[in-house]
């Protein structure tokens, strides 16, 4: 009885150390096996310049915050053309991945130049590990694959809003899943019909469900003042693609094109699934 009661305190006083852990605003690393047994839930309502260094953020490449926004591609008057640039940001802690319901929301802003066609677009990104873009992931490739990694087959989740048709596109503005690469997605589907343009320069509001126990991967999209429309499902098990402890966040990219990618607040859930 003694040591039951033992090993309960031990795990209630772990518990109420992770949450402290999670709910604080300056994290360090965790131990990856707290991720695989407790929830996860963060709010970012805004960003601030303290958000990419002791908020709670890795922003690497081009990523930066402030004035209440994540800017993961420079603003269109930076010094030098904003040409080929990559920016990517994560939650410093890793999350689990499955077995979990997860539920995302966020609303992000494409400004591109006037009388340019723009590009290329940004990606919700499940992430193996919590490293930068790889090196030679700008233009198409969205700041989450290079042709190295694509003919690899490198394993991750992504969910892309590709502002620019490359020839392996199906066009400018589209919503698509990625699993190892933008060059061969699961599913790519163009938002040309709902009236949404994704380099309207106005807020779009997304919002990312997984439940484990249906395999299920949805996506809602909508401009911020308007009522959500579930665009797209897709029955997929996370697991072939992602580690059960995994980093999520966001990347962005330009190419020969250039545009304004801007996250302005996100939310995050991730809830432990008996299967």
């Amino acid at each position: 009885m003694s040591l039951l009661l033992l090993l309960i305190a031990t795990f209630l006083n772990q518990a109420s150390l992770y949450q402290a852990y999670v709910s604080s605003p300056n994290p360090a690393p965790s131990p990856l096996s707290w991720s695989i047994f407790y929830t996860t839930k963060f709010s970012f309502p805004s960003f601030d310049h303290e958000s990419c260094s002791t908020g709670g953020l890795i922003c690497t490449g081009s990523a930066s915050s402030g004035d209440g926004l994540i800017n993961l591609t420079p603003w269109l008057d930076f010094p030098v053309p904003p040409v080929h640039q990559v920016g990517r940001i994560l939650y410093k802690i890793p999350v689990l991945g499955w077995p979990a319901v997860i539920s995302t929301t966020f609303t992000f802003r494409v400004v591109k130049p006037q009388n340019s066609d723009g590009g290329d677009g940004l990606t919700f990104i499940m992430s193996p590990t919590a490293s930068p873009s790889p090196p030679g992931s700008s233009g198409s490739f969205l700041g989450i694959s290079n042709p190295s990694l694509e003919a690899a087959g490198a394993r991750l989740l992504a969910v892309e809003f590709d502002t620019y048709k490359n020839t392996f596109d199906i066009d400018g503005n589209h919503v698509g899943i990625d699993t190892n690469g933008v060059k061969n997605s699961l599913v790519s589907r163009s938002l040309n019909n709902t009236g949404i343009d994704l380099k309207s320069g106005r807020d779009i509001k997304v919002r990312v469900d997984y439940d484990i126990r249906t395999k299920s991967l949805q996506v809602s999209v909508a401009y911020a003042s308007d009522p959500w429309m579930t665009f797209l499902r897709l029955p997929i098990n996370i697991s072939a693609y992602v580690p059960r402890a995994m980093y999520v966040g966001f990347t962005a990219s330009t190419g020969t094109f250039f545009e304004h990618h801007q996250i302005l607040n996100w939310e995050f859930t991730s809830t432990p699934i008996a299967t």
